[in-house]
C-alpha cells in the first residue's frame, strides 16, 4: 500500500509555490446531546475549511489574506483530487521559526462547498 504524503494546492487556477503543508481541518457532522439516561445525537451543519503554512515572504501570485469567493483543489500524489468552492480567508496564524527552517504563517480559510475527486 502506498501512503499519500505530497500534495498539489492550485488556487483559482495559480499553483502554490511556497507551501510548507496543507491540513484539511475537520468536519463535524453530529453532535452528542447528553441526556437524563441515555446519549442522543443532533445533527451540525457541516463546516468546510483548511489550513495552510507558507513561507515567509510569500512570492505567489496569489493575495492568501484577502482571498474571497474562490476556488482551490488539492491534488493528492495518489490521484485523489478536492475540491474547495466558495474559499474565504480568516485568519493569519501563527508564525514560527526554530532556528533551522525558515520563518513560516498558518493561513486559514473557510468554503462553503467541498467536493470529492477519485
Amino acid at each position: 500500500m502506498l501512503y499519500t504524503n505530497r500534495c498539489t494546492v492550485e488556487i483559482n487556477g495559480a499553483v502554490l509555490d511556497d507551501l510548507v503543508s496543507f491540513t484539511e481541518t475537520s468536519r463535524i457532522k453530529a453532535k452528542t446531546v447528553n441526556l437524563m439516561y441515555k446519549t442522543g445525537f443532533a445533527k451540525m451543519t457541516e463546516r468546510f475549511g483548511f489550513n495552510l503554512e507558507v513561507k515567509k515572504p510569500y512570492t505567489g501570485e496569489v493575495d492568501l489574506d484577502n482571498l474571497s469567493n474562490g476556488t482551490v483543489t488539492v491534488q493528492y500524489d495518489n490521484g485523489q483530487r478536492v475540491l474547495f468552492r466558495g474559499v474565504e480567508s480568516l485568519e493569519t496564524g501563527d508564525g514560527t521559526v526554530d532556528g533551522e527552517t525558515e520563518l513560516t504563517f498558518t493561513k486559514l480559510f473557510g468554503a462553503t462547498n467541498r467536493e470529492e475527486e477519485n
